[in-house]
């Protein structure tokens, strides 16, 4: 089967500003990396930012994408950053480059990632591999990255878009996926507790099934064979405002957690 990478997954976008109860923009004048940002979640979280006030570093593999995106998000409240994850390395060129322009970093939204369902008999060594650069160690550079700066800041926000797959067996991914994403949450929990003496927060998203344009052929009975309490999937919006949330000052005693945005199924596995 042919590997399928994705910026996290396919969803329509979110529309609309989270404002506080004074009616202020919860991000106004942050500057926030949103990594794979040019579609389905991460596209559906940097439109949220944007809604919010924050300036976005909007990231994708493709240079066209990434231009696309940032003229329709708005070019004044966004900053082009395309880059190849799959060495690792260019994540820490990539925040440095934001950083240039920008002269700090209040945010890290680590979504980038990708993989494929594959019976664990077929996995190979370099597919594995392939997966963990993607899906972790560019993740970890990025943070590294932004942790430094952050910390002379002595403020900051992270957030690390993992997966329902990384809690536990569930027969919707591959084990790289799942163990990637596993790999993500620890890291999570183990930079938050390092972090939050600089007055740095670090949690993770772990969303279940997302209405996307890969998902929307779904037939109805295998929907319903989900089992999800909710009785539907997710809208990318619906996770992009989760993250939103955990980069902003109404969560700023939240640390080292994961927030599921699943409609209930982990409860039901």
């Amino acid at each position: 089967m042919p590997r399928r990478w994705a910026a996290g997954h396919f969803g329509p976008p979110a529309r609309l500003a989270m404002m506080s109860g004074s009616g202020r923009q919860l991000l106004a004048g942050r500057c926030i990396v949103v990594t794979g940002s040019t579609r389905g979640i991460g596209r559906a979280i940097a439109e949220r930012l944007v809604a919010e006030g924050a300036r976005v570093g909007v990231h994708g593999r493709d240079p066209g994408k990434v231009a696309k995106t940032v003229r329709e998000l708005g070019e004044a409240q966004t900053i082009p950053l395309p880059a190849d994850f799959t060495d690792p390395a260019a994540a820490g060129a990539l925040v440095a480059a934001f950083l240039a322009q920008t002269g700090r970093i209040d945010g890290l939204v680590n979504n980038a990632g990708g993989g494929r369902v594959v019976a664990f008999r077929g996995q190979t060594l370099e597919s594995w591999r392939e997966t963990f650069r993607v899906n972790l160690e560019a993740a970890m550079v990025a943070a590294q990255s932004a942790y430094i700066a952050m910390r002379k800041q002595k403020s900051g926000a992270i957030v690390n878009i993992a997966s329902i797959s990384a809690h536990g067996p569930g027969g919707w991914m591959g084990a790289d996926y799942a163990a990637s994403k596993a790999a993500l949450v620890s890291l999570t929990k183990s930079l938050a507790l390092e972090a939050a003496r600089f007055g740095i927060r670090c949690n993770a998203v772990s969303p279940g099934f997302v209405e996307t344009d890969m998902t929307a052929g779904i037939p109805a009975e295998t929907r319903s064979a989900l089992r999800i309490p909710l009785g539907r999937l997710a809208r990318a919006a619906e996770v992009a405002a989760v993250a939103a949330f955990l980069l902003s000052d109404e969560s700023s005693y939240l640390t080292g957690q994961v927030l599921h945005v699943d409609g209930g199924l982990w409860m039901n596995d």
